[in-house]
């Protein structure tokens, strides 16, 4: 009976043992029916017997007397953390990590059996000598432990292809010779290097290593005990590692899929728990109407009616409402109506400093952990936010960049439940960027609100339609667009191509309602339009403005006009430029005073370029605008008089004013290139404004202003753009050429063609940058660097730190941005 008992390891019988957190001593058991006998005694008694008749049991009970077997290994070279240690902590981050997102009980049964056998088996190739050594820190060799796991598993487990798969791809995509050897497999290493991983540590694979390492973890596996090792893989299995012959493995489009889905599942608990995060993901928290009511100092007040009735939407919607008529409020009561357990968020804006400031906002709704920004500078938001946080506590600048690399990493991950991002970030999934598996699990039955979406070119706009419809199919998510400028020809097409022609869909405030009524009839501004003048002819006028205590937002249509107004009007005390012409470092520090709370240390003189124009929660007096397209226009003016309820009379002219409404001046004349625009669609904006000229206007003026200019919809280029990114072909075949744990190079061959900006270092910036870096301060020092046409930067043929390009003629100041040293404001503008 003992005997019996003791050969039937493969049952799992053979022992239990006991564990705390991050222990480092075993306590090795054997169970024998009722009773618990330590091995120790029962080695002693039936020891010489065992070690005549099998000798492969001696081995094994070798190994489970060596408590310290697995201890000597590491997973990482701090030399503290264990092999074992680190699976414990993919395995919590794993178990967690179900635990927070959309899944039915059996899809969270189903799937933590299977990650629970490849968070065990996933790095145990960590214990090949090779591997070792590296740790220690030898240089050179070609050690993937990945694929050694692999070998292992393959050789004496029986796991499915999608887990094996899994094991082999977690660190590097499968073999593309479109991409570099540090992204993807070689093929070498499934050719040649998988034998010589054997040859040179050939006593670990054994099946004895892997059953003591699954009784380890009290891991019950079926295995193949009686095989040899092997690194015979099966051709078809192989193919699964390149990208054109996976298809061809596996022609069912499913089968790659859960390829692709074990393989993310995996990815995001191995990056938890390396990180030690694994105990603080977070969990959607469902939102309560009390979270977003508006108040004022304690004080609630009802929704109005359009707000109400987005809680009656139980599917997408499209809401067009008037800027500061509480868009957001409405957004998040449709979230309230559509919200489900372990709920994903995502909240798309154009640029980041709209996302920056809606991350306060909406952490204010959900629980400050739960959300984050993620965007292209969501490292220097983390590291602006972190240095904030910690400037009493004299924090070394490499441990605050240390944080801030890892939460920014989590934006990546399947962690938090509320995303503020930009567009490209959620393209970058159905084009199938970097990282795009993960999303199959983030994107289950996720709200998507797409604010000002008008403010995306045709091409855009056709990739996000495409996407639309591609993530309504494949992922169940729900759509909410919500914008104040929304063309009617736009409208038409979302309704046609996105919701097969139910005009139901379109929710705007009812005029018949009293309440939405105010909203809709409401006037903010009287338009004083300047025919064949610019700007320059009104600055005394604007200094009147200031002098009388009133806050003046100039908005200009390029960057060396924004810096020669700066410099004319002389009004430094309080002033600022905010421009594409900026560096990281100076923009984020004006868009902190622009957006904060003590009105004091907001600029009264705000000059600004279209980057003013999305979403910033800004509130001027009175406004001097180049002319632009209309829904430009309309965006910019959003930005005065927001809630409508200021009165200011002009001090150019006398009026009797009917409404609480504030002066905004429109120039007909640019200064300087507006290239950029469309020629047409400018000319017929001025137009149309030009008959308004003297009036006081609201929110129907403007939408007809904006009907009339767009009536014929998109040009003749701009709907060839729209169809080239509604056609796009990766999105639109984006299940029949499913490639698991591939991805493109989808900005460079996409969505940056023909733009030709690059970050360079001005040259009177290089000692200050040199000494950043020479203090270790990297992200600092990284933002210095500015954005600028190639073609106006003449570039050192010696590049610093490696890629950093210095411009020699252009020059930095902090108070306007970058200029060239060779050349005025006034030639530059011209």
């Amino acid at each position: 009976m003992l005997q019996g008992s003791w050969f039937n390891w493969q049952n799992h019988i053979l022992r239990t043992k006991t564990w705390g957190r991050d222990e480092r001593q075993l306590r090795p058991k054997c169970l024998f029916l009722s009773h618990t006998i330590t091995i120790p005694k029962l080695f002693v008694e039936i020891y010489s017997e065992q070690k005549r008749r099998n000798p492969f049991i001696f081995i094994y009970m070798n190994l489970i007397m060596n408590k310290d077997y697995f201890d000597k290994f590491f997973a990482k070279s701090d030399g503290v953390t264990t092999l074992e240690m680190h699976t414990r902590h993919v395995l919590k981050a794993g178990e967690n990590l179900l635990n927070s997102i959309s899944l039915s009980e059996s899809e969270r049964d189903f799937w933590h059996k299977k990650l629970v056998r490849c968070a065990v088996l996933h790095d145990l190739g960590k214990i090949h000598r090779e591997f070792v050594e590296r740790l220690k820190g030898q240089k050179g060799g070609t050690i993937r432990h990945e694929l050694v796991s692999l070998i292992f598993c393959y050789s004496f487990l029986n796991l499915s292809d999608d887990e094996l798969f899994a094991i082999g791809t977690h660190h590097k995509g499968v073999i593309d010779y479109h991409l570099s050897d540090s992204q993807c497999l070689s093929p070498n290493y499934l050719r040649s290097y998988l034998n010589d991983w054997v040859k040179s540590d050939k006593s670990i694979f054994t099946p004895e290593v892997v059953q003591c390492w699954l009784d380890l973890f009290e891991l019950n596996v079926i295995a193949n005990f009686n095989r040899e090792v092997t690194t015979d893989l099966s051709k078809n299995f192989k193919k699964c590692f390149y990208a054109k012959r996976q298809v061809e493995a596996l022609p069912d489009f499913e089968s790659r899929k859960n390829l692709s889905l074990m393989r993310a599942l995996l990815m995001s608990a191995d990056h938890l728990g390396s990180a030690r995060k694994e105990n603080e993901i977070p969990v959607y928290r469902p939102i309560e109407l009390i979270h977003f009511q508006p108040q004022k100092e304690g004080a609630y007040f009802d929704f109005r009616p359009f707000q109400k009735r987005m809680r009656r939407e139980n599917s997408d919607v499209i809401l067009h409402a008037p800027t500061g008529s509480g868009k957001t409020e409405a957004a998040l009561n449709w979230v309230f109506a559509n919200q489900s357990v372990n709920n994903r968020v995502f909240y798309i804006l154009p640029n980041t400093a709209s996302i920056n400031a809606m991350v306060g906002r909406l952490q204010r709704v959900f629980a400050k952990e739960t959300v984050t920004p993620l965007h292209s500078k969501t490292l220097d938001f983390f590291y602006n936010l972190i240095s904030d946080d910690l400037q009493s506590l004299n924090m070394d600048c490499s441990d605050i960049e240390r944080e801030a690399r890892s939460r920014q990493s989590l934006t990546r991950e399947i962690f938090y439940p509320v995303k503020v991002a930009t567009l490209h970030q959620v393209l970058k999934t159905s084009l199938k960027g970097k990282g795009w598996e993960l999303a199959l699990f983030d994107y289950r039955n996720a709200l998507f609100i797409i604010d000002e979406f008008h403010a995306y070119n045709a091409l855009l706009t056709g990739m996000l339609l495409a996407s639309v419809k591609l993530f309504k199919k494949i992922f169940n998510a729900k759509f909410l667009f919500l914008s104040a400028t929304i063309p009617e020809f736009l409208l038409r097409l979302i309704i046609k191509e996105v919701f097969d022609g139910d005009s139901s869909k379109l929710i705007r405030p009812d005029s018949r309602d009293e309440l939405d009524r105010v909203i809709m009839d409401r006037k903010r501004h009287q338009l004083y339009c300047r025919p064949e003048s610019n700007l320059f002819g009104d600055l005394s006028l604007i200094k009147s403005y200031l002098k009388d205590g009133n806050t003046v937002l100039i908005v200009v249509n390029n960057v060396r006009t924004a810096q020669k107004l700066y410099e004319e009007l002389e009004f430094s005390s309080s002033s600022k430029l905010l421009h594409g012409g900026l560096n990281k470092k100076d923009r984020n520090n004006i868009e902190k005073d622009l957006l904060s709370r003590d009105v004091n240390k907001r600029p009264k003189l705000l000059i600004a370029t279209q980057a003013v124009e999305v979403s910033l929660d800004i509130d001027y007096d009175v406004t001097f605008i180049e002319n632009a397209p209309i829904d430009a226009l309309i965006q910019r003016l959003g930005r005065v008089n927001r809630n409508g309820k200021k009165k200011i009379y002009p001090l150019d002219s006398k009026r009797d004013l009917c409404f609480d409404t504030v002066p905004v001046y429109i120039f007909e004349k640019s200064i300087g290139n507006i290239s950029f625009y469309n020629r047409e669609v400018v000319e017929n904006t001025w137009s149309e404004l030009i008959k308004y000229d003297g009036c006081e206007l609201g929110e129907d003026d403007f939408i007809k202003i904006c009907d009339v200019v767009y009536k014929d919809g998109y040009n003749r280029d701009q709907l060839q753009d729209f169809e080239l990114g509604y056609n796009n072909t990766i999105i639109n075949k984006f299940e029949d050429d499913w490639i698991a744990g591939n991805w493109k190079d989808w900005i460079k061959d996409i969505l940056e063609h023909g733009n030709q900006k690059v970050e360079v270092l001005c040259f009177n910036l290089l000692d200050e940058y040199e000494l950043k870096i020479s203090e270790k301060k990297f992200l600092e020092a990284n933002s210095l660097l500015v954005q600028v046409y190639r073609s106006e930067a003449d570039i050192s043929p010696i590049r610093k730190f490696g890629d950093v390009m210095v411009a020699n003629n252009l020059n930095y100041k902090q108070e306007i941005g970058y200029f060239d040293e060779n050349d005025s404001v006034d030639t530059q503008i011209l």
